[in-house]
């Protein structure tokens, strides 16, 4: 009766720890850190997202010259598609062993190493190989939030 007593202890004690793990890891999960911004950002550039870019993008890259920059990548990217004969969705790319590095940081801005590869999302034989991506990007804190400044992943050339 005791060794049933103690399995029951057990379980319950290996159930409420992985309770607690699951909370903890939800809480540092949901902090907002210049790595994360970088990645949500490079995700969304790439899948050509423009609502997630414009949420990771600060005010001052998102219009240069008049010109908003996020449209400007999504019709340039269309633009090339159509020119090869596809549609913009064979322009998304997939983002794959993503590593970020901090190369400097302090409470308003960082500077983030990004390292990872891109694929094109339907691989056959004839479609392009991946890609090594390998960019340092500056973050800066705005609104509470940190967010891609400058032109990542020449952003005016679509």
């Amino acid at each position: 009766m005791e060794e049933q007593s103690n399995k029951g202890i057990a379980i319950t004690l290996a159930v409420l720890l992985g309770i607690f793990l699951q909370v903890l890891f939800v809480f540092v999960d949901s902090q907002d850190t210049p790595n994360k911004a970088v990645v949500e950002f490079a995700k969304a550039y790439f899948q050509l997202d423009d609502e997630a870019m414009a949420e990771r993008l600060c005010e001052d890259a998102k219009v240069v010259d008049d010109v908003d920059m996020i449209d400007q990548h999504i019709y340039l990217s269309g633009q090339k598609a159509k020119n090869l004969g596809y549609s913009l969705f064979y322009m998304k790319e997939k983002l794959y062993h993503i590593e970020t590095r901090t190369v400097s940081k302090d409470n308003e801005k960082a500077e983030i190493r990004l390292i990872c590869e891109k694929k094109a999302p339907l691989q056959s034989f004839f479609t392009r190989r991946s890609c090594k991506i390998d960019e340092t990007v500056n973050v800066i804190k705005e609104d509470g939030r940190w967010k891609v400044c400058g032109i990542p992943f020449s952003l005016n050339e679509g």
